[in-house]
C-alpha cells in the first residue's frame, strides 16, 4: 500500500508538513546559531561554537543514537558557518535540505512514495 499516490491532497499534506518543519528549524537556527553563537562570540570567540553545541546536542538525546552523534558534528559545522558568515541563513537552508531529504528518503525506503 502506498501512502503517496500522487494525489493533490497528499502532496499538499507533505508540503504543509515540511513548511511547519522548516518554521521549527528557523527557531532552532535563530536560537542556537544566531543568539547563542553571536552573543557568546565577544567573550568566547571561536569557542562559542562549542558552547552552543552542548545544548544543541542535548535536545537530540531522545532521538536515535546515530542522530545524536550526528548532531555534534552538525552543531559544530552549522555553528562554524554562522560564526564565519555572521548569519543563520545558509545553515538554515542546509538544515532544511538535510531534514526534508531524510523525510523523503524515509518514505521512499518504506515504499510509501
Amino acid at each position: 500500500m502506498k501512502v503517496y499516490d500522487g494525489s493533490p491532497y497528499l502532496t499538499w499534506t507533505l508540503l504543509i508538513w515540511e513548511l511547519v518543519y522548516f518554521a521549527q528549524f528557523f527557531g532552532l537556527e535563530f536560537f542556537f546559531r544566531g543568539f547563542l553563537v553571536h552573543s557568546l562570540k565577544p567573550s568566547l570567540g571561536f569557542y562559542s561554537i562549542f558552547a552552543m553545541t552542548v545544548p544543541y546536542t542535548m535536545i537530540h538525546f531522545q532521538k536515535p543514537m546515530p542522530e545524536t552523534f550526528a548532531a555534534i558534528v552538525a552543531g559544530i559545522f552549522l555553528g562554524w558557518i554562522s560564526f564565519k558568515n555572521g548569519t543563520i541563513w545558509l545553515g538554515l537552508v542546509l538544515h532544511c535540505a538535510v531534514a526534508s531529504s531524510m523525510d523523503i528518503l524515509a518514505l521512499w525506503n518504506k515504499g510509501l512514495l
